[in-house]
């Protein structure tokens, strides 16, 4: 018997009777639905983020079949890496897990509850193409489609009857246009392999997807080896396609005592002789033309925060700590850093496959360009001209400088201090903006109801110790925003504090104190080295705490 299937997609079922004769019935029909996804202010198609949902059951939905989703994608996916194929029309992005207890093979159990981004509450996303079909059965959905933070996200409900194909047009209109305004948005902390064009050809459809300009490729290291390997490092191994770019890194050493990221790097640095003396990892990291350093982690003190940073941090040669991720920030170690005298550029890293997608968190890095110029992003984030965001938007200046800048005011002088926090009702609208000094927060306001206006807060500071001025805003979704502090030297005295810092000081002696006691009865040179470098960083905070004392 010859059974024909049907262009639509008809299923037929053979039921054999008794008698050796069969009867075909024709189960339900399916339909093509052809979506369209347009940037609606550039008129142009885009690639985007989704979730298709069957509004009746509940069941997840995957391109091109309309099959039901049985499980989320794992972290050892983008360790193998993934291949874009564009000449396959069905093809889609890895599944990610969105919302949901994680176990590190699907998601960060770092998130806890937490969604991994707060306007985001579907259970997964995945990439699609600017167009791109399914087949669904009759029935009633919801097509949720998103581009980042800086789009409005679309959720789309339609309904599938037994009939002709069907075509529905997105359209993604930008609540905010950050590059316009020379605001360049960065991920500092992605992982997938590089080597291969196809893995190349994904990243840059996924940063197009999420509407992010930088994604730094980190190289992963440890003991044993490396993952996620680079094709190269270096300028010519950039890939760059409009206002997307490419950039390969490393995150390493890691080791007990945290994790290292190097950003923008001309070769991988990497001495297992002295893997755990962090110092010499920093120095060469430094010497490539451009290159970054950066403490991975710090949002949450994971990865054995604050062990090793206290020994770090006195280096003083960190650039930049992740104060963001996996929707955590990290305010009171960042305010004691910064009242200890540290200079330290908030940025924020979504630490994909851990992390739920690239951009999830952001670096938005000023460089007052029309169009994406990579050494003046990495020129800014090295200045601090910074501001990390899941969601709403955040501008400080003060006397007209940005974040990062240091101000030399003297005593007695006036300072302008401007803020403002905007937002989006479905992305996140600022419900509190709080401006914090070292001593606290000197300025607040929350949002009236029924109001739905930017935040701002105008008003002049007098200059009268040494310190730092940031800003930060909270939305009721969960969704935030932080600087880098304005630093301000007065009368060219240090920015630390003299009330706050000797306590702090404290802190870290007894940190220092428990990495001495692990290794009092090693003979190792290893044992020897890290000692040495306690030892320094001992003397460090001892002449620190000796200029606090001493100040009037």
């Amino acid at each position: 018997m010859n059974i024909t299937t049907q262009p639509l997609g008809y299923i037929l079922a053979i039921t054999l009777t008794c008698l050796g004769a069969a009867s075909v019935v024709a189960s339900e029909t399916k339909t093509r639905i052809t979506f369209h996804i347009v940037d609606e202010g550039t008129e142009q198609p885009t690639a985007a983020m989704i979730c298709l949902r069957n509004t009746e059951d509940d069941t997840v939905r995957l391109p091109p079949d309309g099959r039901v989703m049985q499980k989320v994608g794992s972290t050892e996916e983008f360790y193998q890496g993934i291949s874009y194929n564009g000449e396959d029309a069905g093809w889609i992005g890895p599944i990610r897990k969105m919302n949901g207890r994680g176990d590190n093979m699907d998601r960060s159990y770092v998130y806890e509850d937490l969604p991994s981004v707060p306007h985001w509450r579907e259970p997964i996303s995945h990439l699609v193409e600017s167009t791109f079909q399914v087949t669904l059965e009759a029935g009633n959905y919801r097509l949720s489609v998103s581009r980042g933070m800086e789009f409005v996200p679309v959720h789309l409900k339609f309904t599938v009857g037994n009939g002709e194909p069907t075509e529905h047009t997105v359209n993604l209109r930008r609540w905010i246009n950050m590059a316009s305004q020379g605001w360049y948005s960065g991920d500092v902390h992605v992982h997938h392999p590089t080597r291969k064009k196809s893995h190349r050809e994904f990243l840059l459809h996924y940063a197009a997807a999420e509407d992010l300009n930088v994604v730094n490729v980190l190289e992963m290291g440890h003991h044993r080896g490396t993952d996620f390997k680079q094709l190269g490092f270096g300028k010519e191994y950039r890939e760059k396609r409009g206002n997307y770019c490419l950039v390969s890194g490393q995150e390493e050493p890691r080791s007990t005592f945290g994790h290292i990221i190097g950003l923008n790097t001309s070769k991988l640095t990497r001495d297992l002789s002295t893997y755990d003396f962090y110092d010499i990892a920093f120095n060469g990291i430094h010497a490539q033309e451009g290159s970054l350093v950066g403490f991975a982690h710090f949002s949450w003190n994971g990865c054995n925060l604050p062990r090793g940073f206290p020994w770090y941090v006195s280096t003083e040669a960190l650039d930049f700590v992740e104060l963001l991720q996996f929707a955590k920030i990290n305010r009171p170690d960042y305010y004691d850093y910064l009242n200890l005298g540290f200079r330290l550029t908030a940025a924020a890293g979504s630490d994909i496959p851990w992390g739920s997608t690239i951009g999830e968190c952001r670096t938005y890095v000023y460089t007052g360009d029309k169009s994406l110029d990579i050494d003046a992003w990495f020129d800014s984030l090295r200045r601090g001209n910074t501001f990390v965001s899941n969601g709403p938007a955040i501008f400080l200046t003060v006397n007209g400088k940005l974040p990062g800048s240091a101000l030399k005011p003297k005593r007695g002088d006036r300072l302008k201090v401007n803020v403002r926090a905007v937002g989006h009702e479905k992305i996140g609208l600022p419900d509190r903006l709080e401006i914090m000094t070292g001593s606290g927060i000197v300025k607040s306001i929350t949002r009236e109801e029924g109001n739905s206006e930017d935040l701002s807060i105008d008003f002049e500071l007098d200059a009268t110790t040494s310190g730092w001025i940031a800003a930060s805003t909270t939305c009721k979704n969960g969704a935030l925003a932080h600087t880098t502090p304005v630093y301000l030297i007065v009368d060219d005295r240090p920015t630390w504090s003299p009330t706050e810092g000797p306590e702090l000081i404290k802190k870290q002696l007894t940190a220092i104190v428990h990495i001495e006691d692990e290794f009092s009865s090693d003979k190792s040179l290893r044992a020897d080295g890290i000692r040495e470098r306690l030892g320094r960083a001992r003397a460090y905070y001892a002449k620190l705490l000796q200029a606090m004392e001493s100040s009037p």
